[in-house]
Formats: C-alpha cells, structure tokens, sequence
C-alpha cells in the first residue's frame, strides 16, 4: 500500500494520539476496502482506535438492515489498524469472531471502538464494540500477527 510510507501510522508507535489533519489524509485516501464502503477514522492513539459508518442502502441485506458482513469489515479495519498503532508495524487478521447483537437501519450511524485484549511481540487480541443508537449492535474479538517490517 503505498499509503503507508507517508504515515505516521506504519513507522512509529501512535503516541501522541493522531492529530485531525493525520485522520482526514487517510479519510481522503480511499485505500482499503473498508473505506470505499464509507468507513470513517475518528480517533487513533496506542490504546485505542474509533471509526463509524453511516449506513446506507448498499450496505443493507434484503430485510432492510445492515449486512452482518459489514460489521465483519468495519470489525477487522479497526482492529487491525489499532495492533499497527500500538506496534507501529503491519499487522494482519489471523481471526475474526463476530457477534451480531442487534440491527441497524439505513441512516443510522454504527460507531465502534477498538480496544486491546491483548499485546505481545507477535500476537494481538483486540476487542471491536459497535453501536448505533446507544445500543450494541455487535462486537468482534480480532487476533492478530505482528508481521517483520
């Protein structure tokens, strides 16, 4: 990705958090998949990384809400993005455990917060919490494999 070698976010631990200018730059940069379906980074630090999705028709199934595969994407985006702030090296999914626990309509805005489980050397466990509406909607548990830069 050629994304990653003007970020701040592959070369170095996230401490400080990401200033607001850091978070638009890879808003605007439409690099991954999660993004094309309008997943938005909100707050991005060491300890911690937020985003949110307004959902629109495309993201809906045919009962008239979201997809669970959404919450997969927007679980996974996260999650990996927070072991990269915490090491300040890729990280890829080794697996993805998601709970669906609620629905969410079209409008509404799913906002998740990535916190970590745990964080070794070469394994993470991060823990992804989404909601809408003040209720849960699901919760994905994402282990993770600190690759070699």
């Amino acid at each position: 990705m050629k994304l990653e070698k003007n970020l701040r976010l592959y070369q170095e631990v996230i401490d400080p958090p990401m200033t607001q200018a850091e978070l638009d730059n890879i808003n605007s940069a439409q690099f991954d998949f999660a993004q094309t379906l309008g997943l938005k980074l909100t707050y991005c630090a060491k300890d911690r990384l937020e985003g949110e999705l307004t959902v629109e028709q495309r993201h809906l199934q045919p009962t008239g809400i979201a997809n669970g595969g959404v919450y997969c994407v927007i679980g996974e985006t996260l999650a990996s993005l927070a072991a990269v702030a915490a090491c300040g090296k890729p990280a890829v999914g080794m697996s993805n455990y998601t709970d669906l626990l609620g629905s969410v309509r079209e409008g509404e805005t799913i906002r998740a917060v990535a916190k970590p489980v745990h964080v070794g050397k070469r394994t993470h466990l991060w823990r992804v919490e989404m909601s809408a509406g003040g209720r849960l909607a699901a919760v994905t548990n994402l282990k993770l494999m600190v690759m070699d830069s």
